[in-house]
């Protein structure tokens, strides 16, 4: 299922973010470590591109990434994973829906990033 802000060809309305554009997230600084910015690869001779930019075309996961359980915030330079993150000290910045700019804490438990991140399951919001 579905359940973020951006679909290819049709997009998304305004109307189909029902958990309000105040709560959802639109975009989000990507994580990358130091060793691998404007770089292919992690330097561990595997091909994982995780720098590219957003008109890459041929290569759309590097400049992607998600939010939730399963995909943490980075709150190291040594993490490796295909996360959000930032070299600013324990936050991350976003983009909400709302066109707001707002910090989110590196620490944000992964189930509430998760709802965040999700534009449509009607769910409560805890503080962050």
């Amino acid at each position: 299922m579905h359940d973020g802000v951006f679909r290819g060809v049709d997009g998304i309305r305004f109307a189909e973010i029902t958990d309000g554009l105040t709560n959802t997230l639109l975009a989000g600084e990507k994580h990358l470590p130091l060793s691998a910015i404007g770089t292919n690869e992690l330097g561990t001779g595997l091909a994982i591109p995780l720098d590219c930019g957003m008109y890459d075309g041929h290569n759309p996961g590097c400049n992607t990434r998600a939010a939730g359980p399963l995909f943490p915030l980075s709150n190291s330079d040594g993490n490796l994973s295909w996360s959000f993150g930032s070299n600013h000290p324990g936050v991350c910045q976003f983009v909400f829906c709302d066109g707001t700019v707002r910090p989110v804490s590196v620490w944000i438990d992964p189930y509430v990033l998760g709802l965040l991140a999700q534009r449509n399951d009607n769910q409560t919001i805890p503080d962050y």
